[in-house]
């Protein structure tokens, strides 16, 4: 699991409010629904001023029909005229509302949409070095927590708002023209709002940011356990995970208990000086009332308009709350969308012709981010690999065989030497030129959810299902396709899940001859292919490395020893190369890799 430490390291902003760059890259992603936008301004606005018709009206109906009678008829009249006009307001502002709030939806939800296929479009571009050194858990909770939280502020934060200082303005207005000594004694309650506000400012921040720092501890654990469920559960290590994750979660219950209370008090808090507001302007007003220095009607509006100063001071307390909670989720998002691909396109960068597969490793140094500056993975590699021929890597676990092939799909760059590719280098190329001309099939044999024909198309999306099948009939899978529950149509689970490891990895060899590779790179092909499986396919791979440049990593000798060279390596260096019966001749570490071999 990720140590506290390392999740602090990139929980470290959330220690500081919403920067202004931040909040206005979020509007950023609001700015091609402005006219909405705009349209939910205008009627925020409007619906505004009909709230604060409300009371106005409740004033006249005392003054004029209730407090000065001329006669039951015309105060009966009155009374109803009023009432009606009243309930008129209440509907055009329920109307009002209406288009308000479908407004803000769409805006906010069109910017949170975009935010999430741009930060999935911008993971998909990410060199696997970012992988090497980011926990999944994290990476999951940026594209779907993290965006998620930002809803409060995208779709209703700059409305309510606008929508709250718009009241609060114009309810100040509408009391100070009632009377400014009724004003005057309602600001007796505001230090000590004043005062609980700067400290929910201040406790809050801290408790939210020791919030969300538990909450991506309780992720990147859910994601961790669940991807390495099958080797918790080999070792037996339920129980032992399940109280290390009962641990974190009481801390993440514990922090979120210290938030909810810092809220829940404040909110209270602004409610009791509502009252207590409420309680002088009765008393004051009522002696004012009494000596004929305002009316009724006038006392009752500005009590309905006190309740309305307060409501948006509880409002933006809301909205500052929803802030504190998503500013480090912003920051972590746009954290991730500023890291560049360390591997990408370069300036003038251009589409690499058909490859015919003339490949050279020219004095290549290589080492992973993660591993030491003088610690290399590979070591002044060097060999050369012509078309049509078929080169396999053997070697011990950790000795650069897969290196060597996550240069050759140029994962990685090397820091010393060049790969070329019929005379090009490959960092002067596109990466989509490269890819679309490779296949390959490693032992992960990975397997998307959809259907078994969507996944062999998923290298070549306009290949048609006669050419999936005669790519299934060539190398002898086509039969064992068939005898799954639907064929070609069968419903592959998360994974692949549903299928056996065999039966997966003949699968991706499909796949990859679909897209007709003109480079084939296979990385323990056939790893999880019983013999006599492999035996099966053998002749039909014999028919396809003829006709394109191969790379075969394995440990079964016997899927090389046709080979037209064979790399032996060992500690990230070539120590041996030739063909199988040259090195079994020299007597070498091949031969004694062979001779392993043959003994198991």
């Amino acid at each position: 699991m990720p140590s506290k430490d390392d999740i602090l390291i990139e929980e470290q902003f959330a220690q500081t409010r919403m920067k202004a760059g931040t909040f206005r890259r979020l509007m950023s992603y609001v700015r091609p629904y402005r006219r909405l936008f705009i349209i939910n301004l205008v009627f925020t606005v409007l619906a505004t001023i009909s709230q604060l018709l409300g009371p106005k009206f409740i004033q006249l109906g005392i003054d004029r029909h209730l407090t000065h009678i001329a006669s039951a008829e015309t105060a009966a009249r009155g009374i109803l005229i009023i009432s009606a006009v009243y309930l008129a307001n209440l509907v055009v502002g329920w109307l009002l509302s209406i288009i308000q709030v479908k407004s803000a939806i769409a805006v906010g939800q069109g910017a949170m949409n975009d935010l999430r296929l741009g930060v999935f479009e911008h993971i998909q571009k990410l060199s696997l070095s970012y992988f090497d050194k980011t926990h999944q858990g994290r990476i999951l909770n940026r594209a779907g927590n993290d965006i998620d939280s930002l809803d409060r502020i995208l779709t209703w934060g700059v409305s309510s708002l606008f929508s709250s200082a718009l009241t609060f303005v114009g309810v100040v207005a509408l009391m100070l023209q009632y009377d400014w000594r009724l004003c005057l004694a309602v600001s007796f309650v505001l230090p000590p709002l004043a005062w609980a506000t700067h400290l929910f400012q201040k406790r809050g921040m801290v408790a939210y940011r020791r919030m969300r720092e538990q909450g991506s501890l309780l992720t990147a654990a859910i994601a961790e356990n669940i991807t390495g469920v099958r080797v918790v559960q080999a070792f037996a290590r339920e129980q032992a995970n399940l109280g290390r994750f009962r641990e974190i979660h009481a801390g993440y219950g514990e922090r979120f208990l210290v938030a909810a209370k810092i809220f829940h008090t404040y909110m209270p808090f602004v409610a009791l000086m509502s009252g207590l507001g409420t309680v002088i302007i009765l008393g004051y007003g009522g002696s004012l009332v009494l000596q004929k220095e305002i009316t009724v009607g006038e006392l009752a509006a500005f009590v309905l308009y006190l309740g309305m100063f307060f409501g948006p001071i509880q409002t933006m307390g809301d909205l500052y709350n929803a802030l504190l909670s998503t500013a480090a989720s912003a920051e972590r998002i746009f954290q991730l969308l500023d890291t560049q691909p360390q591997v990408r396109d370069r300036a003038g960068a251009e589409a690499l012709p058909p490859i015919r597969g003339h490949i050279i490793f020219d004095d290549v140094w290589f080492r992973y981010d993660s591993t030491p500056p003088d610690a290399w993975v590979l070591k002044g590699i060097k060999f050369e690999a012509r078309p049509g021929e078929t080169v396999a890597l053997v070697g011990a676990t950790g000795s650069g065989k897969s290196s060597i092939v996550s240069l050759l799909m140029r994962f990685y760059e090397p820091q010393r030497g060049r790969v070329t590719f019929d005379g090009v280098d490959l960092q002067v190329a596109t990466l989509d030129s490269l890819h679309r001309q490779v296949g390959i099939v490693t032992q992960d044999n990975f397997l998307f959810t959809g259907t078994l024909m969507e996944n062999l198309k998923f290298g070549r999306a306009d290949a048609t299902d006669d050419d999936v099948r005669e790519a299934a009939r060539t190398l002898g899978t086509h039969d064992l396709i068939e005898r799954l529950e639907k064929g070609y149509a069968t419903n592959i689970s998360e994974r692949g899940g549903n299928l056996s490891a065999g039966e997966r990895q003949l699968v991706c060899f499909t796949r990859a001859m679909v897209a007709r590779p003109r480079l084939l790179i296979l990385d323990e092909a056939t790893s999880a292919v019983d013999p006599q499986t492999e035996r099966v396919i053998q002749h039909a791979l014999e028919k396809l490395f003829e006709r394109r440049t191969c790379f075969v990593v394995a440990h079964r000798l016997s899927t090389v020893r046709h080979a037209h060279r064979i790399l032996v390596l060992s500690h990230g260096e070539i120590i041996e190369q030739g063909t199988h019966d040259e090195l079994l001749t020299r007597g070498g570490a091949y031969a004694r890799l062979h001779e392993e071999f043959v003994r198991q």
